[in-house]
């Protein structure tokens, strides 16, 4: 879907350190609905939204990343936000039912804001709406961006820190919290520099001196420092600041819920609100949320996803500040919602049998699971073919590092919840009491794959494309539109490549130990490992690989610096080294004659006839590293983006590289596709730059005479990997890879 949310610039001074901070917009026009929003010192520019006749949107995965948070607005019915690790932030469509990414303005330059350590949502303005942005604290400070129009705008506000949305106890919070009797009072708990506070609506952040702590460092090494920000609304009244306030911080054995009563002026630890004993280890608190007078939290032993094991959950009564542990049974816990005295939570790191999730109407007092372990019963019945490739191996799981738990507050039958590959939900919660609940696939729209290759072949009865990517190790997808059936099994994958006339034949380089190469004569239905390694190279892993256009042979070389290339044309019964392929060349098949192959090394061009057993010197290029593609309608044709522009090869006149355009400055990634109708030419696309256009995906139907940007602003895709593809089957589309965005396609409006 085409978002219009263009990013523009606006300095403002940061008066946290004093030091001068920048702010920036995904967005057009200004849309404040108060004062606050008008101040003289913010200087907007705004950016031109431009109709490139190109629509974009993904290739239908439907998940596949982690989903740490889902929110709901408590006074709009229906609006809800979701935010994942390192692919953005999304809203949900009312009327559709499918997220919507709200941050595909953050483009390459801001790459690192792509990842979304919290989300808040305003009580009072539905339509303002705040995200704290960082994947990684070594990569730079984070930033704070808000929103008056539902995230169809942005303003960014530098922090003077690092924000951590990829990095360990991400499953916590939220974080970020808007006061919901004085909505210009927004609170951020930061891992490392404690409590922040925002009086103008997100446009200035302050540090609360008065707060005692940052928090600690886990014994994991995750700098966990604030992990959640929860208010009693009813201890003011509407316009003025909420008096009591509360805030976990990562506290081993000290007490680690902190609150105030005179709105943030002063703090105090709650006695007793740590569970951890000399019985018991370190307890961090994870979620906290308040509802009908108490201050529900859940804590776990370590810094999960992946390393916690055990943990409590503590009830704590606002007036009398009595904790009460209501834990159901000894696990780690982390997920948790509150409305009235409906109480959901989430163990978390049980991988045997499955984590859980336990439901509890009477404020924690009893607790029925999902899954109940003393009976071996699922309580609930599961449908998955809005994404039928999560039937992992035949076997189906609630899911795993479930931390994103979610209670409509308009209907509390209807719970959605997020885990480590995309979000479920129910529409008769309480119907878990008699093991009649129905759970199914929500994160339609929802794209968070990190994407390691994709190729779609030209045969005409191969699929549309192939994928591989993290986590969820790949895919066949024979609709692009469509959510694929299964997954390509348990190995990630570093290269993959595709006969382009017999796209059955499939072969992925991959990390498995002792077999590394992996190969499909079905498409990717079912696969093998080469029945042999070449002699000596047993104990190597990953690398690259290509495919003849009719698959009659692939080349290996392996992922480690010395290797050489090796070619098998019997599948890997038997290798041949390739004699005069430069270790660490990088290389491609021809995509018509299946007996060439082509490489390049250091500045030099090689070539194949023999179906890559020997390699001969062609020509020196004037640039020593590039991106090759090989057409699949023209044998001896190949394109190449050097990171400076664009080049053409025909190789059967063995002509040194012809610079095709000089409307193109910069190309880091080629691709072609099927012409237009009576063009002699394939499209060519690139990711690049043309000049005062900037960084964009370009498209050239005339041989790369003339070239035209086919995105804007608002279509940037956070982190874009160097990967462009076009479809030679379907004129006008592309595909790229990108790192948590799943696979961006765009197509030429009709």
């Amino acid at each position: 879907m085409k978002r219009r949310n263009l990013f523009r610039c606006a300095a403002v001074m940061l008066a946290a350190v004093t030091a001068a901070g920048c702010m920036a917009s995904c967005a057009g026009k200004d849309n404040s609905s108060s004062e606050s929003d008008k101040k003289e010192d913010v200087n907007y520019y705004n950016g031109e939204d431009i109709d490139t006749g190109w629509t974009w949107g993904n290739v239908q995965i439907v998940g596949g990343g982690y989903i740490p948070g889902i929110i709901y607005n408590p006074t709009e019915e229906g609006l809800a936000y979701l935010r994942t690790d390192m692919g953005g932030a999304y809203r949900l469509n009312k009327e559709t039912k499918r997220w919507e990414c709200i941050t595909d303005c953050i483009g390459a330059d801001d790459w690192n804001l792509n990842g979304i350590e919290s989300i808040a949502t305003d009580p009072i303005e539905p339509n303002r709406v705040y995200i704290a942005c960082g994947t990684y604290m070594s990569q730079g400070n984070g930033a704070i961006l808000s929103s008056t129009d539902y995230g169809e705008n942005w303003v960014k506000a530098d922090l003077p820190f690092g924000v951590g949305g990829n990095e360990l106890g991400r499953g916590a919070g939220e974080r970020l919290a808007v006061d919901p009797n004085d909505n210009s009072i927004i609170y951020f708990g930061s891992r490392t520099e404690g409590l922040y506070r925002s009086e103008d609506y997100g446009v200035t952040w302050q540090p609360v001196g008065s707060f005692p702590t940052k928090g600690k460092i886990t014994a994991d090494g995750a700098s966990m420092g604030l992990t959640f920000v929860a208010f009693d609304k009813s201890s003011s009244e509407k316009g003025k600041a909420t008096k009591t306030i509360f805030v976990g911080a990562a506290l081993g054995s000290e007490d680690n819920i902190f609150r105030s009563d005179d709105g943030g002026e002063t703090w105090t630890a709650i006695a007793g609100s740590n569970p951890a004993t000399t019985e018991k280890a370190a307890r961090y608190p994870y979620e906290g949320k308040v509802s009908n007078g108490f201050l529900y939290v859940t804590y776990a032993d370590k810094a999960f996803p992946n390393d916690a094991s055990k943990g409590d959950v503590c009830k704590i009564n606002i007036s009398t500040g009595e904790v009460k542990n209501i834990t159901p049974a000894e696990h780690a816990y982390c997920g948790l919602d509150v409305q009235g005295d409906t109480v959901v939570i989430s163990t978390v790191c049980c991988w045997v049998p499955q984590d859980n999730i336990l439901v509890s109407y009477d404020g924690g007092e009893t607790w029925t699971g999902f899954w109940d372990l003393s009976s071996q019963k699922n309580n609930y019945t599961m449908d998955v073919s809005n994404a039928p490739w999560l039937e992992w191996h035949g076997q189906l799981k609630l899911g795993w590092w479930t931390s994103a738990l979610a209670l409509n507050p308009f209907n509390t039958e209807e719970l959605m919840y997020g885990t480590g590959a995309t979000v479920y939900g129910t529409s008769n919660l309480s119907a878990v009491k008699t093991g009649d609940m129905k759970i199914d696939v929500r994160a339609m729209g929802v794209e968070e794959c990190a994407i390691s290759d994709i190729v779609s072949p030209s045969d005409p009865n191969g699929p549309e494309l192939y994928s591989t990517m993290g986590d969820v190790y790949g895919f066949r997808h024979d609709d692009v539109n469509t959510p694929p059936q299964q997954h390509f099994g348990d190995f990630a994958s570093t290269d993959l490549a595709a006969a382009d006339d017999a796209a059955q034949y499939v072969v992925r380089a991959t990390e498995q130990g002792d077999r590394p190469i992996v190969y499909s004569t079905d498409s990717g239905d079912t696969w093998q490992y080469v029945e042999t390694l070449p002699d000596g190279e047993s104990d190597k892993k990953g690398g690259q690989v290509a495919m003849a256009c009719d698959g009659s042979s692939f080349i290996w070389m392996p992922g480690v610096i010395g290797s050489q290339g090796y070619v098998t044309s019997d599948f890997g019964k038997t290798w041949t080294l390739c004699d005069g392929l430069p270790g660490g060349a990088q290389f491609i098949a021809d995509g018509v004659d299946p007996m060439r192959y082509y490489a390049v090394k250091d500045g030099s061009f090689y070539r194949s006839e023999d179906g890559g057993k020997t390699f001969e010197y062609v020509t020196a290029m004037l640039m020593t590293k590039c991106e090759m593609v090989a057409s699949s309608e023209k044998a001896n044709e190949v394109w190449l983006a050097s990171g400076g522009t664009v080049f053409k090869m025909d190789m059967s006149k063995n002509e040194a590289p012809v610079r095709v355009s000089a409307d193109i400055t910069e190309a880091y990634a080629i691709g072609l596709g099927k012409g237009a109708e009576g063009s002699d030419s394939m499209a060519v696309y690139i990711i690049g730059a043309a000049g005062e256009q900037g960084w964009g995906v370009y498209m050239s139907d005339d041989g790369g005479a003339t070239w035209k940007k086919i995105n804007d602003d608002t279509e940037r895709w956070g982190n874009v990997n160097n990967k462009i593809v076009g479809d030679p089957k379907v004129y006008g589309r592309c595909y790229i890879s990108t790192n948590g965005r799943g696979i961006i396609m765009g197509n030429i409006n009709s």
